[in-house]
């Protein structure tokens, strides 16, 4: 007798949607069906309560096939997952999104604080009160997503990923679920913006804010987010692992590309014609065919981004158009306040620099998921997944975590990750005994030490995605790369994700950069706030 499994599958799961729907409102007050806010204290009161009423049961599951079996970085979608559909949206067009609707991919925007004990207060919620604001005017914004539960299922040949807004047997709680006390956050909050600094040198988490790469180092991250309290931190493995499994689930890839973000776009060119008091800068049309609107620039004398001289005409500016000049001359037409640019000589010009994204740049996409311009190169914007915007041209790094590269002999090295589940006990310079040993990185030899090597598989250690592997590529495995010197540097290093706007390929959703001193800051490292940082293993 031949079995349909996907059939078996799909029907069982029904059976426990329907189960846990029943279990959910039988015999029980409906307090939960609806949300409710409390004006007097500021803030909802039944969270919880909500999130339970709303459960499913369904199982949704990925499945990435092992690179002996395939090398490509496309996924399978199974059990409640099959079928499933979601189109990229943009500005102007709102894609298919089969998720939308469903318990276990609800991505809420919020306002919300964090108790010291790791609390989650949601004080506004976007279409359910007059009270939101993303601006930051009633304070940090936030996407609230419902508590979730993590299996993996692996063979010889693949490893299936599932998730379910329901903890069956054998499922664990994502990462970050828990408190310090083992009792079950609320609800989950991941910061919707990369982090800026406000006028006290706090981070933020708002729209319209131009990224600090003052908020973009492992100290920065312990000693500015203590600012907001003990329960905030910087990024924590487990936001990071949220956007990588659903990114999986939802996209059946490993390929972020597919979605895009600012890993290939760090155009530069000289002002041609100087002018005064004006709302534009003159290049080459050859050069400004370089720049997009909507691109963030800095204007100033010198090419390094990390000077001061590359913005000291004007900082982080929007293009928001182009005029035709002459036959080889053509302005972009910027936002903000009149500038005054130079003619060239021949020790004298002012630089246009691409520059990262303000956050905000997500904010009128039509969709949970997708980019703002759909005309435009994918590699060349930031995207939106689950409602948080990321990829904005920074790497964010993490503050719950350490690096330990080590150098094994004069040949071969390998990275080691560590983390803490209490980021009020994150250290900046050792790993101490508040640290866990999760798992490592595959290993590095001396010729290819300080190079980025591709990732082929993906383990699951402690609810965290790790590569397992090298040798895979840009367009296979992976797709993605990490970067360690194990052999040449070995030593305590932090922990940075993603990419920055500089060397596209080996960048994205699973891109580790393990290398850098704790202390160490550039313009293209910046952060993100978390609320997970106080957390049970």
């Amino acid at each position: 007798m031949t079995v349909d499994t996907k059939k078996v599958v799909r029907v069982d799961g029904l059976a426990r949607a329907i189960t846990a729907s029943l279990n959910a409102t039988i015999g029980k007050a409906d307090t939960g069906r609806a949300l409710t806010r409390d004006d007097a204290k500021g803030e909802y009161t039944n969270i919880a309560e909500y999130w339970k009423a709303h459960r499913t049961g369904a199982v949704y599951g990925v499945q990435k096939p092992k690179w002996a079996a395939s090398n490509s970085p496309a996924c399978v979608k199974t059990r409640d997952n099959t079928g499933l559909v979601i189109e990229k949206s943009t500005n102007t067009t709102a894609g298919r999104d089969d998720y939308r609707a469903l318990n276990a991919f609800q991505c809420m925007n919020v306002n919300a604080t964090v108790g010291d004990d790791g609390r989650p207060h949601v004080t506004a919620i976007e279409g359910h009160d007059q009270h939101y604001d993303q601006y930051g005017r009633n304070g940090l914004v936030w996407i609230m997503t419902p508590p979730l539960y993590y299996a993996v299922r692996e063979t010889s040949t693949s490893l299936e990923i599932l998730i379910s807004d329901s903890k069956w047997t054998g499922f664990s709680p994502m990462p970050g679920l828990l408190l310090p006390d083992g009792t079950e956050r609320a609800c989950m909050l991941h910061a919707k913006y990369m982090a800026g600094l406000d006028a006290n040198g706090k981070p933020t988490s708002w729209s319209g804010i131009q990224p600090s790469c003052d908020f973009g180092c492992q100290n920065d991250y312990i000693d500015r987010a203590a600012k907001l309290g003990k329960g905030y931190s910087g990024l924590t493995s487990a936001d990071a692992a949220y956007i990588q499994i659903m990114l999986m689930m939802k996209w059946a890839t490993t390929n972020s590309d597919t979605l895009g973000g600012m890993f290939n776009h760090f155009k530069q060119a000289t002002v041609t014609k100087g002018e005064s008091n004006a709302h534009r800068v003159i290049v080459s049309t050859a050069d400004a065919a370089g720049f997009d609107i909507d691109n963030y620039v800095n204007v100033g004398t010198e090419g390094e981004r990390n000077n001061t001289g590359n913005h000291s005409v004007a900082e982080c500016r929007r293009i928001i158009g182009k005029t035709v000049i002459d036959a080889t001359n053509t302005a972009l037409d910027l936002d903000g306040d009149a500038i005054t640019t130079i003619n060239p000589t021949d020790n004298l010009k002012d630089y246009v620099s691409v520059m990262p994204y303000r956050t905000g740049a997500t904010d009128r996409i039509l969709g949970t998921d997708g980019i703002p311009h759909g005309e435009l190169n994918v590699l060349h914007q930031p995207i939106k997944l689950q409602n948080i915007e990321l990829f904005c041209g920074m790497y964010e790094g993490e503050q719950d975590t350490l690096i330990k590269a080590v150098k094994d002999s004069g040949t071969a090295g390998h990275c080691e990750l560590w983390k803490t589940y209490d980021t009020t006990k994150a250290n900046k310079t050792a790993i101490t005994a508040d640290y866990t040993h999760i798992g490592d990185f595959p290993g590095y030899t001396d010729k290819t030490s300080g190079q980025w090597l591709y990732g082929q598989d993906l383990s699951i250690c402690a609810g965290i995605p790790l590569p397992v592997g090298s040798g895979a590529s840009s367009a296979t495995g992976l797709c993605d790369a990490f970067g360690g010197d194990a052999v040449k540097q070995p030593g305590i290093k932090m922990h940075r994700r993603f990419g920055d706007l500089w060397d596209g390929a080996p960048f994205g959703a699973f891109a580790s950069l393990l290398r850098s001193d704790p202390a160490y800051r550039w313009w293209s490292c910046g952060g993100r706030l978390s609320a997970l940082g106080r957390s049970k293993a």
